[in-house]
């Protein structure tokens, strides 16, 4: 599925301009960062196409507690530990030349869907229209935030616009921290907006995607090219029963709002954890909520000229990377 709106909103949140958007720039490389790891991804090839698949990649864990992903907060305790990781994966990623893209846990941003009758042609009132809606959705002052955004429907009835915003601190936090070892990114994006692109097309109909990743769980539905509810909630380091049935929870609820409030009706249901969960929480899952539920993993063949346990790296934690790759075929 090509997500054009996943297009216009890889780029690097900007400083000096608060609603921002800009054309998409293929990475040469990726930096994943998680609470529980971080993970380097370098792409193979030149420019867009087939041609761009993995040359190598490097994962490092952290410590607990070295990371904590907040919207309104601090999100780094130990510098010191995040630093160490970055350093053991650089080679990965390569040299300060490389343009490269960052993919932040999902709970250190806020995504919203908007809906607007109408925008100002005359872009600074637009911009200021669309930053005074977003003051309802943010944990902070809207002064403080960094805003990339991207109109995916305009019509004669109303105006769509998908939006992703930071708190200014909490990117400097992780601009600080890769700076130590690489140039700034070139791109910045929560990791579950990175997978959308690795959902199937449809025609309209619903899809379910849930990403469990190092004590979090992000629910997008999309409808056609359309993401239509995005849902993060930290969940904590839970075993792998009470894991499930937060997952199960969560689905649920999920399906019943969009089946009531939106009108969508959940077709296909995705699940994608990262490390990757034995086929058992898929029947579980499947068995709560009544119907079947698919693994969302990246293509095996874009790991093909890796090791085998780089493959087997690829296969369990890089996804959101691949969903990138596929955005650019």
């Amino acid at each position: 599925m090509n997500w054009e709106s996943i297009k216009q909103l890889q780029q690097r949140f900007k400083l000096n301009a608060p609603v921002v958007t800009a054309p998409f720039a293929v990475p040469t490389a990726v930096v994943e960062i998680q609470p529980d790891f971080v993970a380097g991804l370098r792409l193979a090839g030149k420019g867009n196409g087939a041609s761009q698949r993995l040359r190598s990649i490097g994962v490092a864990g952290l410590n607990p507690g070295t990371l904590v992903p907040l919207a309104n907060g601090p999100n780094i305790a130990d510098t010191a530990d995040l630093a160490r990781a970055l350093q053991a994966i650089a080679g990965t990623v390569a040299n300060g030349t490389t343009r490269f893209g960052l993919l932040l846990p999902d709970g250190a941003a806020r995504v919203s869907l908007l809906s607007f009758e109408t925008l100002p042609e005359n872009r600074k009132q637009a911009n200021a229209l669309m930053r005074w809606r977003m003051k309802e959705t943010l944990p902070f002052p809207l002064e403080e935030a960094r805003i990339s955004h991207h109109v995916v429907v305009r019509d004669a009835e109303r105006i769509e616009v998908l939006a992703v915003a930071a708190k200014a601190s909490v990117l400097a936090e992780y601009e600080r921290a890769l700076e130590q070892v690489y140039s700034g990114p070139a791109l910045v994006l929560p990791a579950t907006l990175a997978l959308l692109p690795l959902l199937p097309e449809t025609e309209g109909a619903g899809q379910l995607l849930i990403h469990l990743c190092s004590g979090s769980i992000t629910s997008a539905v999309t409808a056609g090219n359309r993401l239509r509810l995005w849902r993060t909630r930290q969940l904590g380091r839970l075993d792998a029963s009470e894991l499930c049935r937060q997952a199960q929870a969560e689905a649920a609820r999920v399906m019943f709002s969009c089946r009531d409030h939106l009108k969508v009706e959940i077709s296909r249901v995705w699940l994608c954890a990262r490390p990757r969960g034995g086929p058992e929480f898929c029947v579980e899952l499947s068995q709560a909520l009544g119907q079947p539920v698919e693994l969302l993993e990246p293509d095996p063949g874009f790991a093909a000229a890796l090791s085998s346990e780089d493959r087997n790296l690829f296969e369990s934690l890089g996804a959101p990377a691949a969903g990138l790759i596929m955005n650019t075929l």
